[in-house]
This record gives structure tokens, sequence and C-alpha cells, in this order.
């Protein structure tokens, strides 16, 4: 080390895959890119906006917290929900042969189909304003960086028209008391087409969303209230001035869609 030097960190690192090629445990079906030393939200958003501009037709859709739990969350709820169909053939596979790369607009039809029988009302007064081992709401929006893995993150290039139809490349939830994928999906659908916050990432634990557009003012106590509706009652009696003064500080909305 050279004194009076300070070391700087390491800028990320992007590296792109094709569908299918990247290193998860279940293979994600759209192409995209593989980052690392990804150190803030700021700078996730940049790339993905950067790399936005190479897919024209398509939806970003990156990995948020804890990825190695995410990529395993997400396989099984896609095997519990049916949401891959069993090849054809998958009999006639040798011991070494690749079983092929399952069609994702055959999941994302699955997973809207399935997602129909969801109603607003199952997913309100189902979440937690704070948990163990994890920030409070308010905490989550203030330093949203501190829920990215530091290790990797992995961003799709979804072929979609809407952010809400990227959850078919990533489902999660799946353990009791979670968010299952379709009502995470029916949470993005809502949020996108009443508010348009659009869906950009989901971890083991918290999914994002962007404001994509010029917010107005008068609509911020009716995202506020949808916001308090998703969770537990707490008696606090400003409750609902805090939680849109903190919409308003922010174009990035962030939520625990997990049990505690």
């Amino acid at each position: 080390m050279v004194w009076g030097r300070q070391r700087k960190d390491a800028s990320p690192k992007v590296t792109p895959f094709e569908a299918g090629g990247a290193d998860t445990p279940h293979a994600l079906l759209c192409p995209g890119y593989h980052c690392t030393s990804v150190k803030s939200m700021k700078a996730l958003l940049a790339i993905m906006d950067e790399k936005a501009s190479r897919h024209p037709g398509a939806r970003m859709l990156a990995t948020l917290d804890n990825v190695p739990q995410a990529c395993y969350t997400s396989g099984h709820t896609i095997d519990a929900n049916e949401l891959d169909p069993i090849p054809d053939d998958v009999e006639e596979l040798g011991e070494d042969d690749e079983p092929p790369l399952p069609d994702f607009a055959t999941r994302l039809d699955r997973l809207v189909k399935a997602a129909g029988a969801v109603t607003l009302g199952q997913i309100s007064n189902r979440l937690w304003w704070s948990g163990e081992h994890r920030p409070s709401f308010f905490a989550l929006q203030d330093e949203p960086g501190a829920i990215l893995d530091p290790k990797e993150i992995y961003i799709q290039a979804v072929p979609v028209s809407h952010a809400w139809e990227t959850m078919a490349a990533f489902p999660n939830g799946y353990f009791a008391g979670d968010f299952s994928p379709m009502e995470n999906l029916v949470l993005a659908r809502h949020l996108e087409e009443t508010f348009g916050y659009a869906l950009f990432g989901i971890g083991a634990s918290y999914i994002g969303f962007r404001r994509t557009s010029s917010f107005p003012v008068d609509r911020l106590d009716d995202l506020a209230a949808f916001v308090v509706s998703l969770h537990s009652v707490w008696n606090e009696s400003d409750l609902l001035w805090k939680v849109r003064t903190t919409l308003a500080a922010s174009d990035l909305l962030f939520l625990a869609y997990v049990d505690r």
C-alpha cells in the first residue's frame, strides 16, 4: 500500500451470457449479463439502462439480494407450480445429455393464467413493516444498496412488452407465508398499470420497482394507501403520512415479499 493514496473500489465487471448460458442452478431463459462489484443501486440501474439500449423490445430484470438463495427458491417454485412443462422426450435423454431449454413464452403463459385466480385482496395485510435480520420498510427505501448481493448480480433482457411480465424470467416466492410468484405478478401488474411503477428486480426476499414517468402529486395518497394496505396493521397515527413522504422522495420502491 502506498501511503497518501486511497484504494479505489473495483469497477463493475459485466459479462454477457446467452439464454441458458448463465452459471445458475436453474437455467435463466433469457440472455443477459453477469455482474460483479456492483456497489450501489444507482450503479445497477445505470448498467441496466445502458444495456437496455442494446435490447430493443425487451425489458430488463435484475436479481437483488442473496442470489444463491433466490436461484434456489426460483427453481423450486417453478417446479412446484408447474410453470415449465416436462419435455415429451425427456425419457430419451442420455446420462450426459442436457435437457432442452424450457420455452419462455410457455412459462409466461402458464404464470399469467395461474395469476388469474389471484385478487388484490389476497395480498393485503400480508407484508411486515420490519422483520428479523432485515431492515424496516423505511430503512430499506433509504439504503436500498444494502440488499444487493455483494458477489454477483444477473440481469436478463426479457422479450416482453410490460415490466410485470418479466416475473416469468425469474419467478420467486416459495416458502409458506411468502408471496407466491403469481401474487408477485399481480402486485407488479397493479403497480405498473395503476401507478406507473415498473418491476426491475427481485431477490430471495425483496422486490424492486422503478417509477417510469412523472407522477402526479395527487396520486401519492393513493399509492401510499396501497402500500400501507399490503402490510400488517401498525398502530401509528402518522403512518400514512410517513409512507407518502418516503415515496415522494424517491423514484424507487422496495418491498420485502417474504414472511418474517
